[in-house]
C-alpha cells in the first residue's frame, strides 16, 4: 500500500472566461433527478448513471433522445462508470440518496455492464463491504480498473476477471478524495476536503514514485476528464463550471458560471472520441440538487454538450 508523505505545493487560480457554445441534449422531466458519472460507447452513444435511482440511461446526442437501458440490483443508487474494453464498463452502485444526498456504508457494489447481441447485460464483480462511498471510477489495465473512496480516502484496485479487491492509497492527505484518472504515469485526483486537483506519478505496481503535485485550487470539484496531452477538464460543482485545466496550472472557464444554469450541478465531464465529435465535452448534472443558482429552485437532471 503506498503512502503520501509530502505536501504539495498549491498553484494560484486564475479565472479566464472563454465563450463557447453549450447545448442540452437531454433532460429529465422532473426535479431530485440526479445524473452523476458518465461514458461514451464506442457509436457515440452516452451512458449515463443516476443516483436517484439504480438505473444507467442511454442518451443519444444526435436525436438528442434518451431511455432507462437498465435497472442495477440491489442498490438504490448508480455512481460512477468508466469504460474497460470495447463496449464494456465497469459501474459503482450502492445504497445512497440524492435529496438529502446520504450513503449506507458497506452497500457499495461494483458492477459489470456488457452489450450481449446488443441486450445490455449487468453482473456483479464485486461487493466491497469495508468501503464508506466509492466515488470515482477508472480504467488501470484492461481488466482492472481503480475506484477511489471518498470517505476512508483510499484507492481501491479490483480486479474485474476475479473480482479481487487491493487497497492500493491510504493516508490521511487523500481524505474527501473523489474524481480520478491515469496519464502518462501519473495518477490525477480531486480532493474535496481542500478543493485541490493533483497529480502523482506512479509505478505499474502502484507505488508513489514522486512527490504530489497540486495543480489547480480555489473551486468545489466533482470528476474529471483527461485529454491525450494531460489536459484536464473538470466539473466545477459548487459554482457550475467546467474548467481546463493545464499541467502548469494555467486554466480556462469553457462554460458555465457561479450564476447561470447552463452548467448548474455539474457532476462529471467526458470527452468525445467519435470521428465529427473530438471538440466536444459532455457533461452530466444533477440539476443544482443542494446547491441552485442564487438559490433558485433546481432543475431536472440533464447531459449537456460543451464545443471546444
Amino acid at each position: 500500500m503506498a503512502m503520501l508523505i509530502t505536501r504539495p505545493v498549491v498553484h494560484p487560480v486564475v479565472h479566464q472566461q472563454q465563450p463557447g457554445g453549450v447545448s442540452t441534449i437531454f433532460q429529465l422531466d422532473n426535479t431530485g433527478t440526479w445524473f452523476e458519472n458518465l461514458a461514451l460507447r464506442p457509436d457515440g452513444d452516452i451512458i449515463a448513471t443516476r443516483m436517484d435511482v439504480p438505473e444507467l440511461w442511454l442518451i443519444d446526442p444526435v436525436t438528442r433522445e434518451g431511455r432507462s437501458l437498465v435497472t442495477i440490483p440491489g442498490v438504490t443508487g448508480a455512481i460512477g462508470i468508466t469504460q474497460l474494453t470495447y463496449d464494456t464498463y465497469v459501474v459503482g452502485a450502492g445504497n445512497v440518496t440524492a435529496d438529502p444526498f446520504n450513503f449506507q456504508a458497506g452497500s457499495m457494489q461494483v458492477f459489470l455492464l456488457e452489450f450481449k447481441r446488443g441486450i445490455p447485460c449487468v453482473k456483479l464483480v464485486t461487493a466491497l463491504p469495508d468501503a464508506m462511498f466509492i466515488n470515482g471510477i477508472t480504467p488501470w489495465s484492461s481488466t482492472e480498473v481503480l475506484v477511489s473512496d471518498t470517505v476512508l480516502g483510499a484507492v481501491y484496485q479490483i480486479d474485474v476477471s476475479r473480482g479481487a479487491i487491493t487497497k492500493v492509497l491510504s493516508h490521511e492527505g487523500f481524505a474527501g478524495i473523489n474524481g480520478i484518472g491515469v496519464r502518462d504515469g501519473f495518477l490525477y485526483y480531486i480532493i474535496n476536503n481542500n478543493q485541490t486537483f493533483f497529480r502523482v506519478s506512479v509505478n505499474t505496481n502502484f507505488d508513489i514514485t514522486g512527490s504530489p503535485e497540486a495543480i489547480f485550487s480555489g473551486l468545489s470539484m466533482d470528476d474529471l476528464s483527461l485529454a491525450r496531452d494531460g489536459t484536464a477538464y473538470i466539473a466545477a460543482v459548487g459554482t457550475g463550471q467546467i474548467i481546463r485545466v493545464n499541467s502548469d496550472g494555467s486554466n480556462t472557464t469553457v462554460a458555465g458560471a457561479a450564476n447561470s444554469t447552463d452548467a448548474m450541478g455539474c457532476t462529471a465531464v467526458r470527452l468525445a472520441r467519435s470521428k465529427g465529435f473530438d471538440k466536444i465535452l459532455y457533461v452530466t448534472t444533477n440539476g443544482g440538487l443542494g446547491a441552485p443558482v442564487n438559490g433558485s429552485v433546481p432543475e431536472p437532471a440533464k447531459i449537456i454538450a460543451v464545443k471546444l
